[in-house]
């Protein structure tokens, strides 16, 4: 089998896996039952069907899903309690790819630079918020002095201008491509 053919399937294993692996990640933890961790596979699964069906562009949608996937993943294997500064580039990436999603959901197509950013800003103050809550009614370990709070979603903001900066530049570039030839 040569050609096409096998080029299709490839794509579809890979869209497959991209789409569906916090759900299998949370079917996974469920067999062990270990319910904080599904809890969290979930949230990425969540992040990766709405990516898909709200049709971000594909390299919007794998950076979603990879980037999810990894916070995950960290949470679980505790790599941010191993390596404290892991906490700081997580928060960059998962909240700038988040805020490019969410800005293009809320605006259904395509957000602007400074919208992205203003999502951001607002999501990675209310991850801090729900941390905070968190480490009050839920699980007191849960590390929450305001230098980390600062600086977590300075990282998010961060993440957010990068990510907006991405997105018009890709953008421009699509739509130079997409424009006929003079």
């Amino acid at each position: 089998m040569s050609g096409p053919a096998p080029r299709r399937v490839v794509r579809l294993l890979a869209l497959l896996l991209m789409r569906w692996s916090g759900l299998g990640l949370a079917l996974g933890f469920a067999a062990f039952q270990m319910w904080v961790e599904v809890a969290v596979a979930m949230l990425v699964a969540l992040a990766q069907v709405v990516a898909w069906r709200h049709r971000l562009p594909i390299c919007w949608e794998a950076a979603v899903s990879a980037a999810c996937m990894i916070a995950a993943v960290s949470s679980f294997l505790l790599l941010f309690e191993r390596f404290p500064w892991w906490d700081i580039p997580v928060h960059v990436t998962v909240t700038g790819v988040l805020a490019v999603l969410v800005a293009h959901v809320v605006r259904r197509g395509v957000p602007s630079p400074r919208a992205i950013v203003v999502t951001g800003a607002v999501l990675a103050v209310v991850w801090e918020l729900m941390e905070s809550a968190g480490a009050r009614w839920v699980d007191s370990s849960i590390y929450v002095a305001p230098a980390d709070t600062a600086l977590d979603i300075a990282a998010g903001v961060t993440g957010a201008a990068a990510a907006a900066l991405l997105w018009h530049r890709t953008g421009r570039a699509e739509r130079r491509r997409a424009r006929p030839a003079r």
